[in-house]
């Protein structure tokens, strides 16, 4: 994934990780999850790694059939009974079920998260929208993930909510809004300053995309209030950045 240069820095610890590939277990996402992660892995320019069970599982024909349909797409399919292992860099597509049941704490294995859920609108990415959610924690990282993904996926407007911990003196937001002018010179960025909650900011405004931080506040103090809300209440696919 680009990262946004040139901007300025939330935290000073944000460091870019490049998106490697995108990784997805059909066992766990369904095909609805294939699909949504075949579509960022093109977006992205990536391969897509699918994990599967045993070969005769009568979902492959299906998911068979969905991948046909982007021949440009380098798709790797790999059968086994566990897990996908961590892979630093690599973009991982996770129901929400299983991300509730373990908190997608993006930073401990410096790779990105994307839990998948929502309307079939935004799934589809019909909108046109992509959310940042910036805090002082992993704030930068979330700019830069939401910058990047306007970019691929050809959305027209970029929604930047800023927290109350957020930095605002030295109109730090209106020079981030200038670098993500100059990097997607089509997008509209908003920059909203009102303290809604995530659940009712994505009631009233529908995303593709949110993007929060999967970064903590302190060691073992777990997800952020808005990244947790997300997980929750999100009626779209919800990206943890890792930094």
């Amino acid at each position: 994934m680009t990262a946004v240069t040139g901007g300025p820095a939330l935290t000073g610890e944000s460091a870019p990780t490049a998106t490697t590939c995108v990784l997805v277990d059909v066992r766990d996402s369904g095909v609805t999850g294939v699909r949504w992660a075949a579509g960022c892995a093109e977006a992205l320019g990536v391969d897509l790694v699918v994990h599967t069970g045993a070969e005769d599982d009568p979902v492959h024909t299906e998911v068979a059939a969905l991948l046909a349909e982007r021949p440009e797409l380098t798709v790797h399919v790999e059968h086994g009974d566990r897990y996908p292992p961590a892979t630093e860099g690599a973009l991982v597509v996770l129901s929400r079920q299983r991300a509730l049941d373990a908190p997608p704490l993006a930073c401990r294995d410096r790779r990105d998260v994307v839990v998948v859920g929502g309307s079939a609108t935004a799934l589809a990415g019909r909108f046109g929208v992509v959310t940042a959610v910036v805090e002082r924690v992993g704030g930068e990282g979330v700019l830069e993930r939401a910058t990047a993904l306007c970019r691929a996926r050809g959305a027209t407007r970029l929604r930047v909510l800023a927290r109350p911990s957020c930095p605002l003196s030295g109109g730090w937001l209106d020079d981030a809004a200038d670098v993500v002018h100059a990097c997607c010179p089509g997008v509209i960025v908003e920059l909203v300053r009102q303290g809604r909650s995530v659940a009712e900011e994505t009631r009233l405004f529908p995303s593709d995309l949110l993007v929060v931080s999967g970064r903590e506040r302190g060691p073992g103090e777990g997800l952020q209030p808005d990244a947790r809300a997300a997980l929750h209440h999100a009626s779209c696919p919800v990206l943890f950045s890792c930094s």
